[in-house]
């Protein structure tokens, strides 16, 4: 028999309740839970036993190091030799070919200049070097002064094509850049692959999001999985990884364990990290976008996230970690997975202090985007005491600089297999006591004899793959049985119904969004359709009361009559005056006092990300316009949401526009806007977005004067209908303005379809699916140019894999 631990979400509950006993039984074949059984017994442990032990006190958190990065407005400087080694087929060499690649996509310039102060923001600099450049002392190089300037230096390192020594690389190239793109002989036939990772490069450092608990939480989310690769060649993976990737969200890069001539070169750690990459991108479809500073391509789709690890000897790893020297390597190792462009690193707690904030310190500043995942392992016979497990966890949290923490315990008693799970649920109650962002813990114990705290654990578990010859770690299951055994023993309710609720939605998509979602994530969930003519139809149904119902999205005519069926009501809900969301939640029942759960709905509104993400990720890249206004045609709800979305991108001024001026007075007073009677009017200043959100049967297309007053400025349109695809405002932008960026409706509707998706399964979105599943539905197939848009989305990964199918073959023959 197997017991753990069920503890409320809330930070008054100082209790913890033993609420359900499972029994199972996991053969060493079949590794699966058999029997399942509940109990009502229960056991308390006090949060007070913690929060009064010196021992778990709270560490004086770090001052946080800013991104040197945010808001760059600099040339971009790609580091190499040049002139010699191998060229593309266009006969350039491969530093000057990528930096006019480069400078291609951002539509920028290659400065011809010595100097990186001649060149405009985002302009691409090569700096070709060798021995001589660095003969002089330190203090002069170069590079160390673009560096402490704050530069985005990438150093693309030709193997074979080497003009410097080694020692001239460690002292003077590779402490002044940033990144690290490693490139092999033959590879100049690959040059499509290397384009794309110079690009994933740039656009991590420049316009990914800076890394937060708030990310963590979804990256690291619930019913999310890690595959633990375990070859020390990495070549070794690809045939496994199209049916690792359709199981897991990220892949877990184990330095420690690759050859020991490999895991000592920075190369080739970097150039199998390259590899892996390029092996999962055909078949990256459980995974969030990506960010792009490429113009026209707001997103990358297919970067397959990557976790970081040099596992030491005594961390249940292989690194060595005797001496000094050894600890000093492990670190140095570290920095170099900064180099390539980490999702997650993972990095020991248990080393030297000084080490450790060096490292952070340079993520922080220069790698900002990269998740910090700080890990202990207890790897011994004993059990760890309770409380000892949970300053383990607070030891992990590194002083307020990591974003997860991930506790390693061992046992040598079945019955002791939730220790760790305890353990983290309690540190995770000891930070919401003390005003702080929840962070997601990964509580795990070793060995096969505790299999079941892999169940127990649903944020970001390491596992194995059907297809893998070994597993990384004792005990270790794959992503299928831990799913069968969460849904067998009821940890993960089977099945949850969703709905979209509203009247005559018969034209809706979000049954196809949604649906396509959770098949890909292999979740038993469901959505469907509530068509009702009232509200009270819904509500008062056996749908919408069933413990089964887990939210729905809420369309017109009920987005207001629903708000008063909600318990909570959101910031953006109650700014925006309805909602499109419902998350059902549990808490404790205080009235009750036995310590029983009750259902509590929650109104959120997520329309207005659907407005605000395509925007900011338009505007951070148009650097060209530096007006700040906004103009909002329209005075419904969706204009609502679109006046809200404006405040939070700090647009300013915000004029509102309405044929009927005095629906529009509203808006102009709640969000403190301007009217505008005429769109005639000169006196509006600059615009940086335009966001109209009438109906295409209105046929509205701007006036002249619009178009012409905005000359100067490149800017970004949003037209929240998705049919048709091509409205007569977007034609006629399209048309007459191709400068300006433009998002339609259909690119809102999966956005904010995402925001609910990741709001009722507290983990990221697979955002390319969900795109294509309102693509593929909402163009007109008679409409042969936008048949061609669709099957350029669904082509792309076909191409991809298609190609990773002939290389195989040509190996094999």
């Amino acid at each position: 028999m197997r017991r753990f631990f069920y503890v409320s979400q809330l930070v008054s509950l100082l209790s913890f309740f033993w609420t359900t006993q499972v029994a199972q039984s996991f053969g060493t074949a079949s590794r699966f839970l058999t029997t399942t059984t509940r109990s009502s017994s229960t056991t308390t442990t006090c949060l007070s036993d913690f929060t009064a032990s010196s021992t778990t006190s709270p560490a004086v958190e770090k001052k946080k190091k800013k991104n040197v990065f945010e808001s760059y407005q600099k040339p971009i400087i790609l580091v190499g030799s040049s002139g010699t080694g191998s060229s593309s087929p266009d006969g350039d060499d491969i530093l000057t070919q990528l930096g006019n690649t480069l400078a291609s996509q951002l539509q920028t310039n290659v400065i011809s200049s010595s100097s990186a102060e001649d060149g405009n923001a985002l302009d691409v600099l090569l700096f070709p070097m060798d021995d001589t450049t660095f003969q002089q002392s330190n203090s002069n190089n170069p590079l160390s002064s673009y560096y402490n300037n704050g530069y985005l230096l990438i150093y693309i390192n030709v193997q074979g094509q080497k003009v410097v020594s080694t020692d001239v690389e460690d002292e003077h190239i590779v402490p002044f850049t940033d990144y690290e793109l490693c490139v092999k002989s033959g590879d100049e036939d690959d040059l499509d692959h290397l384009e794309w990772e110079l690009q994933r490069l740039v656009s991590r450092a420049l316009v990914a999001p800076e890394a937060t608990i708030e990310d963590a939480n979804l990256l690291m989310g619930e019913q999310t999985f890690f595959c633990s690769l375990t070859f020390p060649k990495v070549e070794d993976a690809e045939p496994f990884c199209e049916q690792i990737c359709q199981d897991v969200d990220a892949m877990e890069y184990r330095v420690d364990l690759l050859l020991d001539e490999s895991r000592d070169s920075r190369f080739d750690i970097l150039y199998g990290m390259q590899l892996l990459r390029k092996y999962c991108r055909p078949y990256a479809t459980r995974v969030g976008a990506m960010p792009c500073l490429a113009s026209g391509v707001p997103l990358l789709e297919d970067v397959f996230p990557m976790v970081y690890t040099v596992r030491t000897a005594h961390q249940a790893g292989t690194y060595p970690d005797e001496t000094d020297e050894d600890i000093s390597n492990m670190f140095q190792r570290l920095s170099w997975g900064l180099r390539g462009g980490l999702e997650v690193l993972d990095v020991e707690s248990a080393w030297d202090p000084e080490l450790t904030t060096a490292l952070l310190e340079r993520a922080q500043e220069r790698h900002a985007s990269t998740v910090i995942l700080g890990s202990h392992h207890v790897v011994g016979s004993e059990t760890a005491d309770l409380m000892e497990a949970v300053e383990l966890f607070r030891q992990c949290q590194l002083q307020g600089r990591a974003h997860g923490a991930k506790v390693v315990l061992s046992t040598q008693d079945d019955k002791e297999d939730s220790v760790a799970y305890q353990a983290g649920l309690i540190a995770q109650s000891l930070l919401q006591q003390e005003g702080k962002e929840v962070m997601p813990c990964i509580s795990l114990m070793l060995g096969e004899i505790a299999q079941f705290s892999r169940v127990l654990n649903k944020n970001f578990t390491p596992v194995t793959h059907e297809s893998l010859p070994f597993t990384a770690a004792p005990g270790q299951l794959t992503a299928s049985e831990l799913m069968t055994t969460r849904v067998m023993t009821k940890l993960l309710p089977s099945p949850k119904y969703y709905a979209i609720l509203g009247h005559n939605i018969a034209y809706s998509v979000s049954p196809q969004m949604h649906n396509a979602a959770f098949q890909v994530l292999r979740l038993p969930y469901q959505y469907v359709r509530a068509d009702v003519e009232t509200v009270e139809e819904f509500v008062e149904g056996d749908f919408f009361k069933s413990v089964q119902f887990a939210g729905c999205s809420v369309t017109i005519p009920h987005k207001q009559s629903i708000m008063p069926y909600c318990d909570v009501l959101t910031d953006a809900a109650k700014a925006i005056g309805s909602v499109n969301t419902i998350i059902v939640t549990e808490e404790i029942d205080e009235e009750d006092g036995d310590g029983v759960l009750k259902r509590v709905n929650v109104g959120d509104n997520t329309d207005w990300k659907g407005i605000y993400n395509p925007l900011k990720r338009r505007l951070k890249k148009n650097n060209s316009n530096k007006s700040r206004a906004a103009l909002v045609i329209g005075a419904g709800g969706t204009a609502r949401a679109a006046a809200y979305a404006a405040r939070q991108l700090q647009l300013s001024p915000i004029y509102f526009y309405n044929r009927t001026p005095m629906k529009a007075q509203a808006l102009v007073e709640e969000f403190d806007g301007t009217l505008v009677e005429s769109l005639e009017d000169d006196k509006m200043e600059p615009l940086a977005v335009i966001v109209s959100t009438l109906p295409q049967s209105v046929g509205f297309t701007l006036p002249n004067a619009i178009l012409e007053q905005q000359q100067q400025q490149n800017v970004v349109l949003l037209d929240v209908n998705y049919k048709p695809y091509t409205t007569d405002l977007i034609a006629q932008v399209e048309k007459e303005r191709p400068d300006w960026g433009i998002v339609r409706g259909s690119e809102m509707l999966w956005e904010q379809g995402v925001g609910q998706f990741e709001l009722w399964t507290k983990r990221r979105a697979p955002y390319g699916v969900m795109k294509h599943a309102v693509l593929s539905n909402c163009l007109p197939k008679e409409d042969d140019d936008n048949d061609e848009v669709v099957d350029a989305v669904i082509e792309q990964k076909e191409e991809a894999k298609e190609e990773s199918e002939e290389k195989e073959a040509d190996e094999e023959k």
